[in-house]
């Protein structure tokens, strides 16, 4: 079946269609909201939601970082990370009945992966995860360059068994400190220059393709240590502090040995999202990106990792989430986009949620303007988690994009 001019679907979690029944949330989709395409989560991280339109109890947990589906375990690199499937969504068989159920009404099938965003298995295999420059392990991010063997299996595991339209891979890269887990607590200013040199990786992979490059990753960590503890510790050798004072662009442009360890991570991504994209290739599937999960907007993507025209190079699309509350927002995100990745390929994510959005008229706004910036596919961000009239919303924005 070929793709649609112009995806129109949901991004959704597998547990909402596993209650409502895939082909009624399939059919729904389709007829009511006229969706052509659905981006259903296949591997996700923890997570505490509120879903409005559920009959009785509202509020869902996910026990940890799992999967909706049964691995195939032999397709995973001996003694590395394996996804931990989720015992109620293996049993109701949601991937395969959401596959079939897209099938039968014409819709393109995305698989929705979050990659590298794994608590449970960064908990199992500390040593796959990121190590800042004081020695912490960040065990919600496995490593790109430490962990590629985990998602290239995991891609081709999906496509063997659901054959899907598309991959849409998400947290591909470098996640960074300030995650935002439950009880997180961070006091004290934070800027951008905090951001990068707390992301930074020196596991002995990341450390690995340094010395290849011909830097003295050693001497790099221990300038990055002493930068972000004086930084933490209120030293920044100037005062008053303000957010725009250019701290991160002079440690870019002053100090070569960190410009080049940044560029390297960027090459690991870059790298890893190239072999998943041959994953799927092989297997007749596409491959959607989403730069970065938690850095907004889309210029902000480096600093998990996310070179946008390498990426462009090693995907079929560049999935945008422009995530913002009026249209001129999500049109400058995909124009900045488009800007430094001219050859990609663009679709974008909205945000369909509350309070996001004024009213029906905004969410048919920011679709008109993905339509006219060049966008192939246009995703709902969440069918599961909308109250109903927001369904009409996105019934609204697609009647007039189609």
């Amino acid at each position: 079946m070929e793709p649609p001019a112009v995806r129109l679907g949901f991004f959704a979690y597998p547990w909402d269609l596993a209650d409502e029944g895939p082909e009624e949330a399939v059919a729904a989709m389709a007829s009511r909201c006229g969706c052509n395409a659905l981006a259903v989560n296949a591997v996700y991280h923890h997570a505490r939601l509120l879903r409005p339109r559920r009959p009785g109890p509202k509020v869902f947990e996910l026990p940890g970082a799992v999967a909706a589906f049964q691995p195939q375990a032999a397709l995973y690199p001996p003694g590395g990370p394996v996804p931990l499937p989720h015992a109620p969504l293996v049993q109701a068989g949601v991937l395969a009945r959401t596959r079939d159920a897209c099938a039968r009404h014409g819709m393109d099938l995305g698989l929705w992966i979050v990659g590298l965003h794994n608590s449970s298995l960064g908990e199992q295999f500390p040593g796959l995860c990121v190590l800042n420059c004081f020695g912490d392990r960040y065990t919600y991010n496995l490593c790109p360059a430490a962990a590629g063997d985990y998602l290239t299996a995991l891609a081709g595991d999906l496509c063997a068994q659901f054959r899907p339209r598309r991959l849409i891979l998400e947290a591909a890269g470098y996640l960074g400190l300030r995650h935002g887990v439950h009880h997180e607590l961070f006091f004290g200013t934070w800027d951008e220059a905090q951001e990068l040199l707390l992301s930074l990786c020196f596991c002995p992979a990341c450390q690995a393709r340094a010395r290849a490059a011909d830097l003295d990753v050693e001497a790099l960590r221990g300038q990055v240590a002493l930068w972000a503890g004086r930084l933490l510790n209120g030293q920044p050798g100037a005062a008053p502090f303000d957010p725009a004072d250019g701290r991160l662009s002079c440690l870019l442009a002053q100090v070569p040995d960190l410009a080049a360890y940044q560029a390297l991570r960027a090459g690991a991504v870059t790298d890893l999202v190239r072999r998943v994209q041959a994953v799927a290739a092989a297997a007749g599937a596409e491959l959607d990106v989403i730069p970065a999960s938690f850095h907004r907007p889309v210029s902000r993507a480096w600093l998990e990792g996310a070179h946008l025209a390498g990426l462009a190079t090693a995907c079929n699309h560049l999935l945008i989430p422009a995530y913002w509350p009026d249209a001129d927002q999500v049109a400058g995100d995909l124009g900045w986009a488009h800007w430094l990745a001219p050859a990609a390929g663009l679709a974008a994510g909205l945000n369909a949620c509350e309070p996001a959005l004024a009213g029906a008229p905004a969410l048919a706004a920011q679709a008109a303007a993905c339509r006219r910036a060049g966008c192939r596919g246009i995703y709902y961000y969440n069918y599961g988690l909308l109250p109903e009239a927001r369904l009409e919303w996105v019934a609204r924005a697609n009647a007039e994009v189609s």
